[in-house]
């Protein structure tokens, strides 16, 4: 792919994922094009059609985690450990800004789940991310009672967050900070306090799970029916 084709792709899945946040999954597709700067025939040719859009939004999530992975592990090896994979993987999740773009995609197009290209990125992204994870709890860095979404979670709050954070600060200096903060809490250390019940375990390909986020989006739906009603 030519460099300025690669270009108008990556700002078409940005402006996406930022459009599709602020306004769900159906807008109007040639607000998307206005937003990554390209007319819509550039948008229609990379991706034909509101689907492949959206399909192409949530794999690009998977696989920037999954880049996100493979770069903290080859700086951890290069540093010799100096800073673990596991708080560079943390610092790179908070940067990513994917924070609310797969919860409102899914929440409207879950079936979305059962595309083979989108499953096997989900399932590449989760066994990378799991293992570094794990590997750090293993070695006694990270706490162990603490689970792998829990982590995700809490760091792509801090992306999510970035938006709204004050104008008279650096955002990227910002982050920082409460990234070291949020390190101090996950890494393992005598002093950590006992967490309340059990470490969060889900997967939206367990079926288990597929069926009570189905039930959980139903109930969303009724209520919001009901209100406009």
């Amino acid at each position: 792919m030519r460099a300025d084709a690669e270009d108008n792709r990556r700002a078409l899945l940005e402006a996406a994922r930022e459009v599709f946040v602020e306004e769900g999954t159906s807008v109007a597709l040639d607000k998307i094009a206005k937003r990554a700067g390209v007319g819509i025939g550039t948008l229609y040719r990379r991706f034909p059609d509101r689907d492949a859009l959206l399909r192409g939004v949530i794999v690009d999530i998977f696989e920037s985690m999954t880049d996100a992975v493979r770069t903290a592990e080859a700086a951890d090896e290069a540093a010799h450990g100096a800073r673990p994979a596991w708080e560079r993987l943390v610092r790179a999740v908070a940067g990513l800004g994917i924070g609310p773009a797969l919860p409102v995609i899914f929440r409207e197009r879950l079936d979305l789940i059962d595309e083979p290209g989108v499953a096997a990125a989900m399932r590449a992204a989760v066994t990378a991310v799991e293992g570094v994870y794990q590997a750090a709890q293993d070695a006694g860095e990270l706490r162990g009672d603490v689970g792998f979404l829990e982590i995700q979670m809490l760091a792509g709050m801090l992306s999510m967050s970035r938006p709204n954070y004050p104008p008279t600060v650096d955002p990227d200096l910002l982050t920082d900070r409460l990234v070291a903060i949020l390190l101090d809490g996950l890494r393992a250390a005598p002093g950590n306090s006992a967490l309340p019940g059990a470490a969060v375990v889900f997967s939206p390909l367990d079926p288990d799970d597929r069926a009570a986020v189905e039930r959980a989006i139903a109930e969303e739906n009724e209520r919001i029916g009901k209100r406009r009603g």
